[in-house]
């Protein structure tokens, strides 16, 4: 701005939203220190919610069907449900409604019934049930009388609370709720004059308004073309938008360059995700990892009005070469492409910034590696067993090697089996497949992670894969599906081993040339011999040799299903001890 400007308007803010504003001032010789300062944008009005389904009406009671609403304009503090005879007789402001007490004591027809937080609210409510909800009480109903309901949203932030209710207008009974304050004026419908001069006023006002709005939206778009341009020039690319050929698989963010249509990146891509308003996410100070476009925070994003855990990559676009936006885009388009499986860990949405990017995906703290290693413990757990050698022989105690069942650990490798098909399907190839790269959702349900953009290294981390890698990658061939069926049975040997790190006896160095001389990961004492011959057909030396991944889930299928056959057995035995756990091998070391 020019240096006599003493203020400015900041435009397409959003309401209830925190920014950081920072003024400096700038010379030809060089930027001055910067003043800056954290403020809040007010909230705006609500935005208008549903009017309750009535489903049913009984004597002094009704049921109502509640929908959650969604309000970009701030936070949604409280539901408000307001009652309304039918001889209310006059329009409802929203000073009026008051607490049932209240609203008897003033003679009023029409009263706040119940106000509910949005974590409890639920499908359907009953009016008229007696109950306390927060301070208003819900009395039953008259039953001589009709009634109506409607539903309110009320939104506070900073000491500013604002209240909208969805529109019940039953013009044969007379009743209206108006959203507006109690600026009226009680209007004589004898007085037609002042009738037709209001008219005639309102008409006049009205045409000059039209003429304003219009001459505000031209000079509005004249210049938000402009600041457009500015604000998009770094990540309108226009370069090709690739899309991947039908008959050619994605190496994990890697799309050949054939395309020629020149299209805007950034554009299309906001197209296809959500774009989460700002006030709906929540960005921690907590970094969790470092991707290869910037930091990965820990955050929350607002749901259906309830705060779900999720992973922020905040990337600084502005700063990002063109070449490195064009790939990043490309990485977001491969999570895109995936759309959505239960066992992968999928794209939430997109959010701007004015300098920065977030790219949010579904997050889950604990990874298979945390599960396994966390479930070694010997405790004592009482299980039957399937041959009784005597009467008094009904239960015995059994000490064990982990607190995960066999159940749930098959259960967990036919999870990741299925997420690998469903990445097969849609031909992407992951090439970094390990325990590690598996969240647990809930600690039961494996996510796969490490899929384009959702690829990044925890914290102070720097994986090592060369114990997970295929022979012919090492022999210098590229990636393809069957090698990802080699890490899989990397990944079912981590399982049974409760964690173990492949070839804890091999220092990394080595374990190239070992694997290309046939070296493979040995058979574990309580593992049978059809979990390994599935392991080994992993690591089959013809590609063709090895199984789909259609195939390993069928495998792993049936093996949960036959309860004849025990295929791995997490009992303790004499000389057992764990297979090693060896980060330093599982980490490139400087």
């Amino acid at each position: 701005v020019p240096n006599n400007t003493l203020k400015t308007e900041l435009l397409d803010l959003q309401p209830g939203t925190q920014y950081n504003i920072s003024v400096a001032a700038h010379s030809n010789n060089k930027l001055g220190v910067d003043i800056s300062d954290v403020i809040w944008t007010q909230i705006g009005e609500p935005e208008l919610p549903e009017v309750p389904m009535v489903i049913s009406r009984n004597k002094g009671q009704i049921i109502i069907r509640l929908s959650p609403a969604t309000n970009n304009n701030g936070p949604i503090t409280a539901y408000q449900i307001v009652v309304l005879y039918e001889d209310c007789g006059h329009p409802v402001t929203v000073s009026m409604l008051k607490s049932f007490k209240e609203a008897e004591s003033d003679g009023l027809h029409c009263y706040i019934t119940a106000e509910l937080d949005p974590k409890d609210l639920k499908d359907e409510f009953v009016v008229g049930d007696g109950r306390m909800y927060g301070k208003y009480y819900n009395p039953p109903l008259s039953p001589d009388s009709l009634v109506h309901v409607t539903l309110g949203i009320v939104s506070t932030l900073n000491n500013v609370t604002k209240v909208r209710y969805a529109d019940v207008n039953h013009e044969e009974h007379g009743v209206l709720v108006l959203n507006v304050g109690d600026n009226m004026q009680d209007v004589d419908e004898g007085s037609s004059g002042l009738v037709i001069g209001l008219s005639v006023a309102i008409g006049i006002c009205g045409f000059l308004l039209l003429l304003s709005v219009i001459a505000y939206c031209m000079l509005r778009r004249h210049l938000g073309r402009r600041r457009r341009s500015l604000d998009h020039q770094e990540l309108s690319l226009q370069g090709p938008m690739v899309e991947v050929e039908p008959n050619g698989y994605i190496h994990n963010g890697y799309i050949p360059e054939e395309e020629e249509e020149r299209v805007n990146h950034y554009e299309n891509l906001k197209r296809q995700v959500w774009n989460i308003p700002r006030n709906f996410l929540d960005v921690n100070s907590d970094v969790i990892g470092c991707g290869q476009y910037g930091n990965v925070m820990k955050g929350t994003v607002q749901q259906k009005g309830f705060p779900i855990p999720v992973a922020i990559y905040t990337i600084a676009d502005g700063d990002l070469p063109s070449e490195e936006k064009k790939s990043m885009l490309k990485d977001v388009g491969i999570l895109i492409r995936l759309g959505s499986h239960t066992n992968i860990a999928s794209l939430v949405g997109t959010c701007e910034n004015p300098d920065t990017l977030f790219v949010v995906i579904e997050h889950h703290p604990a990874s298979l590696k945390d599960v396994l290693l966390e479930s070694r413990c010997l405790e004592h757990v009482v299980a039957p067993f399937s041959v009784q050698t005597s009467l008094s022989d009904t239960s015995r105690t059994r000490q064990r090697l982990c607190s995960l069942t066999e159940t749930q650990a098959l259960e967990t490798a036919i999870g990741i089996a299925r997420g690998m098909d469903y990445l097969t399907s849609k031909r992407i190839i992951h090439t970094q497949l390990a325990a590690r790269n598996v969240l647990m959702a809930d600690g039961i349900v494996p996510k796969i992670t490490g899929c384009g953009i959702s690829r990044y290294n925890r914290y102070r981390e720097n994986p090592d894969y060369t114990r997970w890698t295929a022979q012919e990658i090492f022999r210098g061939r590229s990636h393809v599906s069957k090698s990802d069926v080699w890490s899989f049975g990397c990944v079912l040997w981590e399982i049974t081993a409760i964690g173990g790190t492949p070839y804890g006896d091999v220092p990394t160095a080595e374990v190239k040339g070992k694997v290309m001389r046939g070296q493979r990961l040995p058979q574990l004492q309580y593992v049978d011999d059809d979990m390994y011959q599935l392991m080994l057909e992993c690591w089959q030396l013809d590609l063709d040799e090895r199984p789909t991944f259609q195939e390993i889930t069928h495998i792993l299928e049936n093996m949960l299903e036959d309860n004849t056959d025990i295929h791995f057995k997490f009992d303790l035995f004499t000389g057992f001890h764990y297979e090693p756990y060896l980060p330093e091998y599982e980490q490139c070391q400087p």
